[in-house]
């Protein structure tokens, strides 16, 4: 790789995180200190699998599949060839869904009707075969499972990545980010420009220090950039991770399970007392009834029943990686409802609480509409043709006009700023959002905006009395 264009960080070594299980997961581990913000990997595009012109079809690449297919035909002579043979040798039936039959159904019947994930099979080789004209042989199964396995956003696949296991809390260290233009248009370039150098990678980098002999940690849900999951990024738990990558996730642990009609989302961590404890969180909404911990006690009965009835995997029909995985699933499901009915039996246990996470209510008042992009259908300009600068004591400013599409953008020092045909989807989240919080608006001082559009939504509440607008260019005004 690092012949070819790549950056590995060589103060970092790939290996198992137990040598002595033959079914120990690979990791990466750091072999000197690594500082904050330090780059440990850089892969370059023509180094990735990726699925070129096409776009996603129900969540599955199919070019991305079929450039996969292309890279194992021609083998060796694959310009990502040792790439290819260590895909290669990635085991068959990764994901639950493609276990064996006599796997599935014994995860079948530890889940049942009431246990995560409902359901535990995202069907990916029928969507190959429906919507992607795929064949229904085993090899292209495996090749479907796999992608759906290693594949992050836009279709790529990318050598190492998948080295970097996942978990949350204080052991992440690390987070992954796509550097790269395509599918972007120029409006979404410009406007991205600021944020992101688009240099047609993707990076890994440390988000705190890591020291020798620390694993490295990335996360699948909880990253600068999670907008390929189908879900909230917040609410995507564990049970989403076994039925879509295969691995059960250590504390802590996300969790939906079933309060009467409604499923609620719970954070479980370790307390750091040492005691071993589980440590319960709520996710939005109010708290069930006190009463519903029966449902939990329910759980934990069938998770007992089942223990009792298949203690040893006496047929041998059930693969060792399955039996395996199925037994991990079993312990961290009966950790979590023993953790939530010793919660919810406590006296400290307020079943009248109601839990406003902020990072969820940004979700679902803003975020889902730009994720979906509901909000963003925009018809971008090349607004050099169109444009009238001025110079400021800071900055150059730009007014741009499409007499066309009758749309009008304003950019500062060539980033684009606003544009008139999604200002209101700009600007509303800044001001309703954060008022969403407070009883009532009276006094309000906003920092820069000096085209006075949060202005302009702040005098929407009537009981505002004073507003202040603190802006250093007053060109911009």
């Amino acid at each position: 790789m690092r012949s070819k264009g790549a950056f590995v960080s060589h103060r970092m070594e790939v290996r198992l995180e137990d040598a002595q299980d033959p079914w120990s997961r690979y990791g990466v581990f750091a072999t000197e200190r690594i500082e904050e913000d330090e780059l440990l990997l850089s892969v370059p595009l023509e180094l990735m699998i990726e699925e070129g012109d096409s776009n996603p079809t129900d969540s599955l690449n199919c070019n991305t599949i079929s450039e996969l297919l292309k890279e194992i035909e021609v083998g060796n002579d694959s310009h990502v060839a040792p790439y290819v043979r260590y895909l290669k040798s990635i085991p068959e039936r990764l994901l639950p869904e493609a276990w064996s039959d006599a796997g599935r159904e014994l995860f079948e019947e530890l889940v049942g009707k009431k246990l995560p994930p409902q359901p535990y099979q995202n069907n990916w080789h029928k969507h190959y075969v429906d919507s992607c004209g795929g064949g229904d042989d085993q090899f292209e199964k495996w090749i479907v499972h796999l992608v759906a396995h290693l594949e992050i956003e836009e279709g790529f696949m990318v050598p190492y990545l998948d080295f970097f296991n996942h978990r949350n809390g204080h052991w992440n260290n690390a987070d992954g980010d796509l550097h790269a233009s395509l599918g972007k248009n120029e409006f979404e370039l410009a406007w991205d420009s600021s944020l992101t150098k688009y240099d047609d990678t993707f990076k890994v980098q440390a988000t705190r220090t890591i020291q020798p002999g620390e694993q490295i940690y990335i996360s699948v849900n909880n990253c600068d950039d999670c907008h390929e999951l189908e879900t909230d990024p917040s609410r995507y738990g564990t049970a989403d991770m076994l039925r879509d990558y295969g691995f059960v996730e250590d504390l802590p642990q996300r969790w939906s399970f079933k309060f009467g009609k409604e499923w609620k989302d719970i954070h479980l961590k370790e307390k750091q007392d040492g005691s071993g404890d589980i440590e319960v969180s709520w996710g939005l909404g109010k708290n069930p009834p006190k009463n519903d911990v029966n449902e939990l006690v329910e759980n934990v009965k069938h998770l007992e029943n089942f223990e009792k009835a298949h203690q040893r995997n006496t047929s041998g029909d059930i693969p060792e990686n399955e039996w395996n995985t199925i037994w991990q699933y079993h312990d961290a499901l009966k950790t979590a409802n023993k953790g939530i009915i010793t919660h919810m039996n406590s006296d400290d246990y307020n079943e009248d609480a109601l839990h406003l996470d902020e990072e969820n209510i940004f979700h679902d008042r803003t975020m889902g509409c730009l994720i979906d992009k509901s909000y963003l259908h925009l018809a971008p300009f090349h607004t050099h043709e169109y444009e009238d600068k001025e110079e400021s004591m800071f900055q150059t400013l730009s007014h741009s006009e499409d007499p066309e599409g009758k749309n009008k953008c304003f950019d500062l020092d060539k980033h684009i700023q606003i544009c008139s045909d999604h200002r209101a989807h700009y600007h509303e989240p800044f001001v309703h959002f954060t008022t969403s919080f407070l009883k009532e608006l009276k006094r309000v001082a906003f920092v820069g905006g000096g085209d006075n559009m949060i202005l302009h939504e702040v005098l929407k509440y009537p009981s505002v009395e004073f507003v202040i607008g603190l802006e250093l260019d007053q060109k911009c005004v």
